[in-house]
């Protein structure tokens, strides 16, 4: 009996030392009444799964708790082996805490509820005198979730840490023992890393306990698992290869940055213009304006009077632009129309500040002698200026501008056989041998020595016979003087003596010829190539003059 009651006692003490050890917060040892778990359970809270340092190996394990001696502190180092169950307590001779267990299992029920509950929260981790987790390989913590009955496997962040819980207390007798290990933590940015336990270690297990009726309790434990390790993995770069966009000709369309060409665009040297891809020639309109690209090769053509696509000749800038106005080109002066960008030639025209002045049938702006709609002016070098009411020179002979700017040399004969013969310009075609008689002469048929007799006969001026007036005979007339001294009013012989003329002044003269500009009587300039039409000499009349002059008068 007393040893019924002694047991009994022994029961009630280990139960209140237990109730007195959660109460107090320190960790007992529970079962509960059906037989669920066995468990250390301490003071404070498990650390959370983001606070955990877990190592991997490459097996999964099953491990129970190791036995916890009462009489004996943790070491550095715990015997663990896989398949061992974690016991709750130890008696005074057998180290177990079996005996507290089988006595009754109501009396052990508030016990068991408090373990259970407590157990459910968090599990009891054996830390050494140290403060670190006793390990024969590695550190180890294991953490239950409470969210969790039993955790198996936790997946710790990029930020890994290896933490001990704060302290352990351990039940030996109705007495508590309370051990603080200390708490580390190490700091990973690289890798995430799984919980592990290697197999060697000691493992952290939930254990359920079953009340038995036999002198020492069995207790069951629940498996580990523990996830294998994986190869730690960093992070590569992914670099991505970049694609130029491509740019060149491909089929004859030239291509820039992926996309057809449009605008302008150079190779350092000279400026094309594409649209759609596509090289521009010839004058192009563009940004308002318009631009000449060379016919052949498309560069853009820059100070140069140059034919169009089309055969119309345009005057282009330094910059390319088309030019209008008063330009100066070549050593001189030319004006195109603002309208049709073309050259003006043979006009007596104001410029876009009112000045006035004359353009031969180049274009050019005349410095000099120019005979225009049937009179001969004269327009001063350098400003291009038309003389009127003063006297001009030329070859030291004195002529006078009129008002109206025509040059005269103030003789009437000369004036009026020149008057006579300059109406028949472009209406007497010339005809061989004609003017030698009255109908010939009514109906105004002259040939070159025949017109020369007939204007000057107008004048009361002998110039030969009518029935045999010729160039040879001509010869003689009046009176010879120099080339260098030639007028206006003077006769003078050319391509050997066979054409006649006379002289008009400023290189201009009045004849009847074929090779004129009109086929017949007309005005030529000494270099006016001759036989224009059919190119039979293909030189200017200069090149054939002979050097004889005769004035008349």
């Amino acid at each position: 009996m007393r040893k019924k009651m002694y047991k009994a006692g022994k029961v009630w003490v280990a139960a209140t030392l237990a109730i007195v050890g959660v109460m107090a917060g320190g960790a007992v040892v529970s079962a509960d009444d059906n037989g669920d778990e066995l468990s250390v359970v301490a003071d404070e809270p498990a650390p959370q799964p983001d606070q955990v340092v877990v190592l991997q190996n490459d097996d999964t394990t099953s491990a129970t708790s190791a036995p916890v001696s009462a009489d004996t502190p943790a070491t550095s180092e715990s015997s663990v082996d896989n398949t061992s169950v974690a016991s709750a307590g130890s008696d005074a001779s057998s180290g177990s805490l079996s005996q507290l267990v089988n006595s009754s299992t109501e009396s052990l029920g508030s016990v068991a509820s408090a373990g259970q509950a407590l157990s459910s929260e968090s599990a009891s981790v054996v830390t050494d005198n140290a403060g670190s987790v006793s390990s024969a390989t590695a550190p180890e913590v294991s953490s239950a979730n409470p969210q969790q009955s039993s955790a198996a496997t936790e997946i710790v962040p990029s930020s890994v840490s290896s933490v001990a819980s704060s302290s352990t207390t351990v039940s030996r007798r109705g007495l508590t023992r309370e051990v603080t290990p200390s708490a580390q933590a190490t700091h990973q940015s690289e890798t995430v890393v799984k919980q592990q336990v290697p197999k060697s270690t000691a493992q952290v297990a939930v254990a359920k306990a079953a009340p038995q009726a036999t002198k020492h309790a069995t207790v069951s434990t629940t498996k580990v698992t523990v996830a294998k390790r994986g190869a730690t993995t960093i992070a590569q770069p992914v670099t991505k290869k970049v694609v130029k966009p491509f740019t060149g000709y491909k089929k004859g369309v030239f291509y820039q940055n992926g996309k057809r060409a449009t605008g302008y665009l150079s190779d350092g040297k000279h400026r094309y213009l594409f649209r759609n891809g596509v090289k521009q020639k010839g004058v192009q309109k563009f940004q308002g304006t318009y631009y000449m690209f060379n016919l052949r090769d498309g560069r853009m053509m820059r100070n140069t009077y140059t034919a169009s696509q089309w055969g119309l000749w345009y005057l282009f800038g330094a910059d390319g632009r088309i030019l209008t106005d008063v330009q100066p080109w070549a050593g001189g002066y030319y004006t195109f129309d603002a309208r049709t960008y073309l050259k003006h030639t043979n006009v007596y025209e104001p410029a876009r500040w009112g000045t006035w002045y004359m353009y031969d049938e180049t274009g050019r702006c005349v410095s000099g002698y120019k005979y225009w709609q049937n009179g001969l002016y004269y327009f001063h070098p350098g400003t291009y200026l038309k003389a009127t009411n003063e006297a001009v020179w030329e070859n030291g002979n004195e002529y006078w501008a009129d008002g109206g700017g025509v040059v005269r040399t103030g003789n009437w004969q000369i004036e009026h056989a020149i008057d006579t013969g300059t109406s028949l310009v472009g209406h007497s075609p010339y005809v061989w041998g004609g003017g030698r008689n009255s109908w010939s002469i009514a109906a105004r048929q002259f040939d070159c020595s025949s017109f020369v007799r007939w204007c000057f006969a107008n004048s009361g001026v002998f110039a030969g016979n009518v029935g045999d007036a010729v160039t040879y005979s001509q010869t003689s007339l009046g009176q010879g003087v120099p080339w260098s001294n030639i007028r206006r009013g003077d006769i003078f012989f050319m391509d050997h003596i066979g054409h006649v003329g006379i002289y008009l002044g400023g290189q201009y003269f009045l004849h009847d010829s074929p090779s004129s500009p009109t086929g017949g009587v007309g005005v030529s300039r000494l270099s006016d190539v001759v036989d224009r039409d059919d190119r039979a000499y293909a030189v200017p009349w200069y090149d054939i003059v002979d050097g004889v002059v005769r004035r008349l008068v």
